[in-house]
C-alpha cells in the first residue's frame, strides 16, 4: 500500500488540529503528557522536539500504537484515574467533552496536582458559545462516537473553573478555517 491507512489518518487530523499553536505553547524540554492521546497525532508532533518526553495515555487500547521514537511512548490507562507528578507540560485534546463534567472538573484537578510549577496545559475543546462551530462540531462527534454522550461546556465556565484551581488562562481560536471550535485553552500553573 502506497499510502498507509495510519498516516492517512494523522495526516487527515493534522489538517483540523492547530499543531502549531499547541507545541508553541508547551515547554521545549521535559516530560509533556498527551491525555486521551488516541492514535497520537499529537504525541508524535510534539516528540519532535527531542528535548522532550512524551507520553501519550488512552484508555482504549486498540488506537495506542508502538513508537519507534526513544522520547515518545503510549500507556494504556484511564486519564479518570491517572494520576502523574512532575509534568512539565500536558495536553488535552477533543477529550474532555466524551466525560460527565464531573470527571472532566476531576482530571482537571490531577493535571493541575501533577504540574510543576510555571507548567503548562493546553486543552483543545469544544466551545458551546460558538453557536454554529458548535453545531458543526457535534456533527461530527455524532459520525465519529455515535454512542458517546457529549458534555461541552461554555468557555467562560471552563475559564472560571481553571482559574479557581490556580492557572492563569488564555485563550486562542486556532485554525479558524475548519468549519467547527477549535479553541484553546492555554493554561500556566502558577
Amino acid at each position: 500500500m502506497l499510502f498507509e491507512t495510519s498516516h492517512l489518518y494523522d495526516f487527515l487530523r493534522s489538517l483540523i488540529l492547530p499543531l502549531r499553536e499547541i507545541d508553541h505553547a508547551l515547554p521545549k524540554k521535559g516530560q509533556i503528557y498527551d491525555l486521551g492521546c488516541g492514535e497520537g497525532v499529537i504525541s508524535k508532533f510534539l516528540a519532535k522536539v527531542k528535548t522532550r518526553e512524551v507520553i501519550g495515555i488512552d484508555s482504549n487500547k486498540t488506537r495506542l500504537q508502538k513508537s519507534t521514537l526513544k522520547n515518545l511512548n503510549f500507556m494504556y490507562r484511564d486519564i479518570r484515574t491517572f494520576n502523574f507528578k512532575s509534568a512539565d507540560g500536558v495536553v488535552i485534546s477533543d477529550v474532555l467533552h466524551h466525560l460527565e463534567f464531573k470527571d472532566q472538573k476531576k482530571v482537571l484537578y490531577f493535571v493541575f496536582q501533577g504540574l510543576k510549577k510555571n507548567g503548562v496545559m493546553v486543552v483543545k475543546e469544544i466551545d458551546a458559545g460558538e453557536f454554529i462551530r458548535s453545531k458543526l462540531s457535534r456533527f461530527w462527534d455524532l459520525v465519529l462516537y455515535p454512542n458517546d454522550k457529549i458534555y461541552y461546556q461554555n468557555s467562560k465556565n471552563l475559564r472560571n473553573f481553571l482559574n479557581g484551581l490556580g492557572f492563569k488562562v488564555k485563550i486562542v481560536r486556532a485554525s479558524r478555517f475548519f468549519p467547527g471550535s477549535t479553541t484553546l485553552f492555554i493554561c500556566q500553573k502558577l
